[in-house]
């Protein structure tokens, strides 16, 4: 939240990171557990209807590993991870020399809450396969994940002897320098990354945030260079407006929203949030901003924040028994909402804010 000669104010939305090569958990204050890895579907499309013809081809070959590994990942990608262990248990004992197999059951009890069951299983492929680099990258994710990082640095260190172009190497260090408050560090290790794999669309996306933290105009780039390997990441081009619209580029961040909305994704709230916030604030065009405000809320009508800006938005227009209205839903939906308390305080005494 911001103060300002105006009021208080709700600062823009937060945008919560979807499933890509990472899961970041958490948003704002809420503590996180570090960087999760993506469940082993990333590679490869499969159309979860294929899980009937599977049932049938596993009936006439119960002893195919590749098809029970299959239907794992179908069953992963529903998030039904007890099922998809359960296959990839079977075709472990089917194929114990297949690496695959012992990642994707990593995976599967990370996204289970059983990270020390994936360390274990990951740790046990390592006896049987020493130096695979593929299954000491994953060890180092979940050793990341759980946030002990000198084990996971340890890791990454015996990889580079074996193979020092490997571009994840860098991004995971890049990720532990972050969540130690390393920032130079981890723009370093995102930029190592992008040397190494000029494909990496997470190395930009984190790149950004880095900078962007640093207050580092380098930071628009590359989330320009992210948004042009994935042209309809919401995350691109929500990250990419956020930067603009901290720093003065309101232009900018209007038409990265517009975009979202337009081309991407109409459902999301948190673009047409940002606008209103944008025209409220900055640029003090109430009417419009009540009008950004309200699609956030056909979006999302259960989002305080969105009612109370309207509401705020309705006072410094002087449409006093709207911006009441407004108040009141803020704190029917979030009770004991400060800042809708004091509005609501503020024209029951006859003080609503003016703006001159």
């Amino acid at each position: 939240m911001v103060q300002s000669k105006t009021g208080a104010v709700v600062r823009t939305a937060p945008f919560i990171l979807a499933l890509s090569v990472i899961l970041v958990l958490g948003a704002c204050s809420q503590k996180k557990k570090s960087q999760v890895p993506s469940p082993g579907v990333k590679t490869e499309k499969i159309d979860s209807t294929n899980i009937g013809v599977l049932d049938g081809l596993i009936r006439e070959n119960p002893k195919s590993p590749d098809l029970f590994a299959r239907r794992a990942r179908i069953h992963a990608t529903r998030k039904n991870y007890t099922q998809a262990l359960n296959d990839i248990s079977i075709a472990l004992k089917l194929d114990s020399l297949k690496t695959d197999y012992y990642i994707s059951q990593a995976e599967y009890f990370i996204f289970s809450g059983e990270p020390n069951s994936a360390k274990k299983g990951l740790n046990s492929c390592l006896k049987k396969f020493p130096g695979n680099t593929d299954v000491m990258l994953k060890l180092a994710e979940i050793h990341l994940y759980m946030q002990e990082y000198g084990a996971a640095k340890l890791l990454l260190n015996d990889i580079k002897p074996i193979n020092d172009e490997l571009a994840q190497i860098y991004f995971i260090q890049g990720l532990i320098a972050q969540e130690t408050n390393d920032t130079l560090g981890a723009a370093k290790n995102f930029q190592v990354t992008i040397e190494k794999d000029p494909a990496y669309y997470a190395a930009y996306i984190q790149a950004g945030k880095v900078n962007a933290a640093l207050n580092n105009d380098l930071s628009i780039q590359y989330f320009k260079s992210a948004a042009d390997l994935e042209p309809n990441s919401y995350e691109a081009h929500y990250e990419l407006g956020m930067y603009y619209q901290n720093h003065g580029f309101l232009d900018e961040a209007h038409q990265e929203y517009e975009l979202i909305s337009s081309q991407i994704d109409s459902t999301q709230p948190y673009p047409y949030f940002n606008r209103g916030f944008i025209d409220m604030v900055y640029k003090r065009d109430y009417k419009k901003a009540v009008e950004w405000f309200s699609k956030a809320i056909d979006k999302k009508t259960d989002y305080p924040e969105a009612w109370y800006n309207r509401g705020f938005s309705h006072e410094l227009d002087g449409k006093l028994s709207s911006a009441r209205d407004d108040y009141k839903k803020a704190m029917e939906l979030q009770p004991n909402f400060p800042l809708a308390i004091k509005g609501l305080n503020r024209i029951a005494e006859g003080k609503p804010i003016k703006i001159q």
